[in-house]
C-alpha cells in the first residue's frame, strides 16, 4: 500500500475504498475492534437514559411517570445488552441491539411530547440521541442518516397533532434539521479518520515490509550474482531480485553494449509490453537516465478515437525505468509496468541501489577473473607505526604515519584457510601490535569460516559485529577523500585498541564499514561492547583541515545459534540487524536473533 493510495483518499470524497481487497481488510478490521465502540456507545445512551428519566422524575413527578418508566426500560435494555455485547462476537448482532435501544429511547422522548404537550427540555433530549445516534462509528452512516431523518419527522409530526404552534414548531425543525446534519458531519469525519488510520497504519506496516524486503534483496544479490561474467545474464537475474521489493504486472529489459541510440528489447515478460509498437527507450529517456543516474516514473496513456473522431487519452499503466550504470556508463536499463498503483519513491530507490550492487558484484567477478594468478603466497605487508595514546577525544592530526593494511591471501579454497597461513599471520599481528590490520572482506571471510566451524564444533560461542559509520560518504563529498579517510581511519583505530588481537578478526564490509569476527563472545556481551565503541564516537571529535568534524556509528550484532545454519547466515542477520539501525535513525545497536 503506498502513499499515493492515502493522498488519493484524501483528495476524495467518498466513504468506502474503491479497492475490494482494502475494503474487506478494514471491514475486518473493525469487527475485531466493534466490540470496544459498541461498549462505549452503550454507556453514553445508558447515562442519558438516566438523566432524561431523572428530568422527567424532577418536572413532572409521579404524576406522569410513563415517560420516565420509559427511560428506566431503555436504560434497563442498554445494562442487559451491554452484557449481551460482553460474549458476544457477532458485530452485526451489536449493531442491531445498539440501534433498538436507541430508537426506544427516542420513542420515548416522542410519546412524552404527546402525552405531556411539548416542553423545551424534549427537544434537547431528543437532539442529543440524534447526535448520539449519527456519530456512531460502529453503523452505517446512511443507515443512521436515514433513522434520524425519519424520527425527527414523527417528532414534528407529533407537535403538529398536540397543537404547538406554528412557530415553535418552524424553530424545533430548524434545531433538528441542524442536528441531523451535525450528526451525519460527525459521522462521516469519524469514519473518514478511522479509514485514514487504517491507510496509514496499513502503509507503515507495507514500508517496514518493504524495507526488510529490499535489505534481504541486496544480500541475496550479493550471493546470487557472484562469479557472473556475462552482462545480459546479470541483467535478467537482476530482474528477479527486484521482483520481491517491487510489484510489477510486466517488465522488459536491454542491454545497450553496440545497440546505438535505439535500443530493442533482450527480454520481456508480461502483456503490458507485448504490444507496445513505438521506441521502448526513447532518446529523450535515455538522456535522462543517464544525466539523473536516478530511477524515473511515468504513466502510460493510449490515444483512443472518440465522439465524432476526437482523440482522448485512456490510462493504460504506470512504469518505472531503472538504470544499470557502470561507473558512469549506461550499460543497461529494465523498465517495469503496473496498472494497480504508481511506483513511490521506495521503489526508485531500492531498485537503483539493487542496480548499483550488482554492478559492483559484477565488476568485483571481472577483476578476479581477469586478475593474473600469483605463483607465490605474497607475505602480510604490516606496517609500523607510533605507539597508541590514551583512550581520549581522537584526533586524526596525528595519524598521519597510520595505515590501514589490506592483506590479501591467496587461496584455492575459499572455504578453509590453512593453518599455516593464520599461525602466520599471528605472528606478524604479535610483532606490531600498534599496527591497525583491517583484512578485506573476502579474507576475513576466509579465516571467519574456519573460526565458524571450531566454534560449532567446540559448542562455543561466537558473535559478529558490522559497523557502518554514518554518513561518511556525505563527508566524503563535501570534504574529499582524504578526510573522509582519516575519519574512518580514526575510527579503526579506536575499534581495533579495544579487541582481542589474539582472536578477533577485523574486515573490510562495504564502503563505509568493517566487521569484527568475536569468538568466544555471546551476543549480550557483543552487543554490550558494540554500546561501548558507539558511545565513545558519538562523543569524539576529528580535527582536519576543514575544522572539527563528528561521526557516529549503526551497529548490527548477530551470533551462533542453534537456528543459525552456517556462517553466512550469521553474516546476514547481522547485516539486517545494521539495516534495522540505520532505518531507525541510525547511531544505535540492533541485534538480530
Amino acid at each position: 500500500m503506498s502513499e499515493d493510495l492515502i493522498s488519493r483518499y484524501k483528495k476524495s470524497f467518498r466513504i468506502k475504498f474503491r479497492n475490494a481487497n482494502t475494503e474487506a481488510k478494514y471491514r475486518d478490521m473493525q469487527k475485531q475492534r466493534g466490540q470496544r465502540a459498541s461498549m462505549l456507545a452503550f454507556g453514553v445512551l445508558f447515562v442519558l437514559c438516566l438523566a432524561f428519566a431523572y428530568i422527567e422524575f424532577d418536572t413532572r413527578g409521579i404524576e406522569m411517570a410513563i415517560p420516565m418508566y420509559g427511560y428506566l426500560l431503555a436504560a434497563l435494555m442498554v445494562i442487559v445488552n451491554l452484557f449481551v455485547s460482553r460474549f458476544s462476537t457477532e458485530s452485526s448482532h451489536q449493531q442491531l441491539r445498539l440501534v433498538a435501544n436507541g430508537l426506544l429511547a427516542m420513542g420515548t422522548v416522542i410519546g412524552a411530547v404527546f402525552l405531556q404537550k411539548y416542553n423545551p427540555y424534549h427537544a434537547i433530549e431528543f437532539v442529543l440521541l440524534v447526535v448520539w445516534l449519527g456519530s456512531l462509528k460502529t453503523v452505517g452512516m446512511v443507515s443512521t442518516l436515514v433513522v434520524n431523518v425519519l424520527f425527527a419527522c414523527a417528532f414534528v409530526a407529533i407537535m403538529y397533532i398536540t397543537d404547538i404552534s406554528v412557530f415553535k414548531m418552524f424553530l424545533v425543525s430548524l434545531l433538528l434539521a441542524v442536528a441531523v446534519i451535525l450528526a451525519a458531519s460527525l459521522g462521516y469525519l469519524a469514519e473518514r479518520a478511522q479509514r485514514m488510520l487504517f491507510l496509514q497504519i496499513e502503509a507503515n506496516n507495507s514500508m517496514d515490509s518493504r524495507h526488510e524486503l529490499w535489505s534481504l534483496a541486496l544480500i541475496d544479490v550479493d550471493l546470487a550474482l557472484s562469479g557472473i561474467l556475462d552482462f545480459k545474464e546479470l541483467i535478467a537475474l537482476l530482474k528477479q531480485h527486484l521482483g520481491p521489493v517491487i510489484e510489477f504486472d510486466s517488465y522488459v529489459l536491454t542491454s545497450l553494449e553496440g545497440q546505438g541510440p535505439k535500443p530493442v528489447a533482450d527480454q520481456i515478460g508480461g502483456e503490458l509490453f507485448e504490444n507496445d509498437n513505438a521506441t521502448l527507450w526513447s532518446q529523450e529517456l535515455l538522456g535522462k537516465l543517464t544525466q539523473t543516474r536516478q530511477a524515473t516514473v511515468s504513466a502510460e496513456h493510449e490515444t483512443l478515437k472518440g465522439f465524432l473522431g476526437r482523440k482522448k487519452q485512456r490510462f493504460t499503466s504506470y512504469r518505472l525505468d531503472v538504470p544499470v550504470f557502470s561507473d558512469s556508463r549506461l550499460l543497461g536499463i529494465i523498465s517495469l509496468r503496473r496498472a494497480a498503483e504508481p511506483f513511490d519513491r521506495l521503489d526508485m530507490i531500492s531498485s537503483v541501489s539493487i542496480a548499483a550492487q550488482a554492478m559492483l558484484i559484477f565488476k568485483r567477478s571481472s577483476r578476479m577473473q581477469q586478475a593474473p594468478v600469483p605463483k607465490s603466497r605474497p607475505e602480510p605487508v604490516i606496517r609500523s607505526s607510533q605507539p597508541m595514546e590514551p583512550i581520549g577525544p581522537i584526533s586524526t592530526a596525528d595519524d598521519k604515519d597510520m595505515e590501514m593494511t589490506d592483506h590479501s591471501f591467496s587461496e584455492s579454497d575459499h572455504n578453509l584457510v590453512p593453518r599455516e597461513v593464520i599461525t602466520k599471520f599471528k605472528q606478524e599481528q604479535a610483532s606490531a601490535k600498534k599496527t591497525i590490520t583491517l583484512m578485506s572482506r573476502d579474507n576475513a571471510d576466509k579465516i571467519a569460516v574456519d573460526r565458524y566451524r571450531t566454534a560449532t564444533v567446540d559448542g562455543e560461542p561466537l558473535s559478529v559485529m558490522i559497523i557502518e559509520v554514518d554518513g561518511l560518504s556525505k563527508l566524503r563529498e563535501q570534504d574529499g577523500d582524504e578526510v573522509a579517510y582519516k575519519v574512518f581511519a580514526a575510527i579503526v583505530k579506536y575499534v581495533f585498541s579495544k579487541v582481542d588481537k589474539e582472536k578477533e578478526i577485523l574486515g573490510r564490509y562495504g564502503q563505509n564499514g568493517l566487521s569484527v569476527l568475536m569468538p568466544r563472545v555471546d551476543m549480550n556481551a557483543a552487543e554490550r561492547f558494540a554500546e561501548m565503541i558507539r558511545q565513545f564516537v558519538s562523543t569524539a571529535r576529528y580535527k582536519t583541515a576543514y575544522g572539527e568534524r563528528t561521526a557516529t556509528l549503526s551497529i548490527g550484532v548477530a551470533g551462533l545459534t542453534d537456528d543459525t545454519g552456517d556462517y553466512a547466515s550469521m553474516v546476514k542477520r547481522a547485516d539486517m540487524a545494521l539495516f534495522v539501525a540505520k532505518k531507525n535513525g541510525r547511531n544505535c545497536v540492533k541485534v538480530r536473533l
